[in-house]
């Protein structure tokens, strides 16, 4: 019935029946679930945000009124309402359209969101500065349990001259299942299924001044009806919770709050994944981050047959090391996207997911560590950055035993700018008692764990987002505190660590060069005794990293050689600190950004 491709805003919405909406919505659901089953990307959150999308454009009017998502991965159906449902062929593609909130794709994407729970304070800071627009924030995948969130609210509820509309999408997940305590009082919340039924019947039935005269006597007589909540207490005015995947009720809710002059929070239950129903039984979260599948059977088409990834080879070492060492591991909100469900259903006790709370799972990991117990804390490099502080004051000031798993180190393809793993480097090397590594094999990686184990300082070690073949692996093998010469050579020294230094060494012995080629792996400090050996031979160096050229390896080594008067030529091959890696494939950034094959094996050829 309806052409999406056609869609140029969607100002279109206002026009249409609640019969043709619910035609609309199941259009756009079949839509996401062959696009993104081709490209690849964000699938059960955009399935269960549908109705609240096409009700939020029916009801307001976004020249109006600034529409913020939190996070950003869960607009999707915000990009086709706004007229980009011809760019889904190209989503998360290189040049193509972002898998997240883009202020340089249209005037409709408000607030860059890459990360989560921010929002809120956004909203707090645009109300502030312009007093027209009234902003509806819609925060969902458990991004309400962030303190960030919870800063922001603390704000809002002392102005009630500040009217925000927080739509609080409650799926009961964030990536996987939402964890804590406050997950808790919303399931209190979302308990009183009488009272639900009783709220939409009213919704459906009485005219709109009846519905707020009760909402107005509930408030007065909560105490009898419905629990406090913590919202109320803060003084919003709460709304539910509702059935957010019913578009009357919610389009006769949203006009009844679009009245309301008071700061408002409603609470709507959706279930992620509606509509195609692997992703809808997901509890795991294996849908929420996809790549291309079969939409017959929900499974991936790239197999990755005989190959693991590093976070599942990461994992598979916890499992081993956990038989004969006692240790916990922490980590927020990324259970499954660090490959943890195994460790998890085997030793329960020893894992703990924080959910999407960086900061709080740092300075955690940092309380195990001073009761002399190993800890493991495992996240993204994007997201580590959120805890810089804690991991600089409480965990390296300290100097306290916490081993730090960075996954998704360095370039990540399709997530995007705002999820690239190249600022890690720069922000643990400005931190004291921290070893810094990275291995250039999956061996290396376990070798560099057990080494962690045996150092009685924090451990950083970082590893990318990549896929290796499976092999059988060694367990025991400890690394070396040191440099690994890989080949030496009598034309020039290059330096890198992780999967680059590995194809270097390849593409030195393919094509016969004369180079030395060396593995620093241990970034962090730095390996003396080989680095003067290799200033002794007078060769210039050429340091490959992939990170932005700032308080990286290459600066490290530079200054050492201005420390010791050395003469050698040193070169980078590095990101500008001013470059923005936007999303795409490996193969696309790696071609655009001078870091393929043939870019890497011109550089050593100069």
């Amino acid at each position: 019935m309806f052409d999406l491709y056609s869609i140029k805003d969607p100002s279109f919405v206002k026009t249409l029946s609640i019969k043709e909406l619910k035609i609309l919505a199941d259009e756009i659901r079949e839509f996401l679930i062959e696009n993104v089953s081709k490209t690849g990307g964000h699938l059960s959150s955009n399935l269960g945000i549908v109705e609240i999308t096409i009700a939020m454009y029916y009801v307001f009017d976004p020249e109006e009124y600034d529409f913020l998502f939190d996070v950003g991965h869960q607009s999707y159906v915000h990009k086709i309402l706004t007229g980009r449902a011809k760019e889904f062929v190209n989503l998360r593609k290189y040049g193509g359209m972002s898998g997240f909130i883009s202020r340089e794709e249209s005037k409709y994407d408000v607030w860059e969101s890459g990360h989560s729970s921010t929002t809120i304070s956004a909203a707090s800071g645009m109300m502030i500065a312009d007093k027209e627009k009234r902003p509806v924030v819609v925060i969902g995948d458990s991004s309400i349990n962030n303190g960030i969130a919870f800063e922001g609210i603390n704000f809002l509820g002392q102005y009630r001259n500040m009217r925000p509309i927080i739509i609080l999408n409650d799926n009961k997940m964030g990536i996987s299942k939402s964890v804590g305590s406050l997950t808790k009082s919303f399931l209190r919340l979302r308990s009183f299924k009488f009272v639900r039924k009783a709220k939409s019947f009213m919704q459906k039935v009485f005219p709109n001044f009846l519905v707020s005269f009760f909402h107005q006597v509930k408030r007065s007589i909560k105490g009898f009806i419905q629990r406090d909540n913590i919202f109320e207490d803060l003084g919003f005015d709460y709304y539910g919770p509702y059935y957010g995947n019913r578009i009357d009720t919610l389009i006769k809710l949203l006009k009844r709050i679009k009245e309301n002059k008071d700061p408002v929070i409603v609470h709507l239950l959706t279930k992620k994944g509606m509509g195609y129903e692997p992703s809808e039984k997901d509890e795991k979260g294996t849908y929420h981050g996809v790549p291309p599948f079969d939409v017959k059977t929900g499974k991936p088409l790239n197999k990755h047959e005989g190959e693991i990834s590093y976070s599942k080879g990461v994992s598979n070492y916890l499992i081993e090391k956990k038989k004969e060492h006692d240790f916990y591991v922490i980590t927020p909100a990324m259970m499954s996207g660090t490959n943890l469900d195994e460790f998890a259903s085997l030793y329960p006790k020893n894992i703990f997911d924080v959910g999407i709370a960086e900061e709080h799972a740092t300075v955690m990991s940092a309380g195990i560590a001073l009761k002399n117990k190993d800890v493991v804390l495992l996240m993204y490099s994007t997201f580590a950055q959120r805890a810089y502080d804690e991991i600089l004051n409480d965990i390296a000031r300290s100097n306290l035993k916490v081993i730090i798993g960075i996954d998704r180190a360095g370039i990540v393809g399709g997530d995007g700018v705002t999820h690239q793993g190249i600022y890690d480097v720069a922000m643990f090397s400005a931190m004291p008692n921290i070893v810094v590594t990275m291995p250039r094999n999956m061996q290396e990686a376990i070798g560099l764990f057990n080494l962690a184990f045996n150092t009685p300082h924090p451990f950083v070690i970082r590893y990318p987002r990549l896929y290796v073949k499976e092999e059988t692996y060694d367990y025991s093998y400890v690394s070396e505190m040191k440099w690994d010469i890989l080949k030496e050579g009598k034309n020039k020294i290059a330096i890198g660590y992780g999967e680059d230094i590995t194809r270097i060494n390849n593409l030195v012995n393919t094509n016969n060069l004369d180079i030395m080629v060396v593995d620093a792996k241990i970034i962090k400090p730095l390996d003396i005794i080989t680095l003067d050996y290799l200033f002794k031979t007078n060769m210039d160096m050429i340091i490959f990293e992939q990170l932005v050229a700032s308080g990286t390896l290459y600066h490290q080594i530079l200054e050492y050689k201005e420390k010791n008067n050395y003469q050698n030529k040193i070169f980078k091959h590095s990101f500008d600190s001013e470059v923005k890696i936007p999303h795409g494939s490996l193969d696309d950034i790696f071609n655009h950004f001078d870091l393929s094959d043939d870019d890497l094996l011109k550089e050593l050829n100069k």
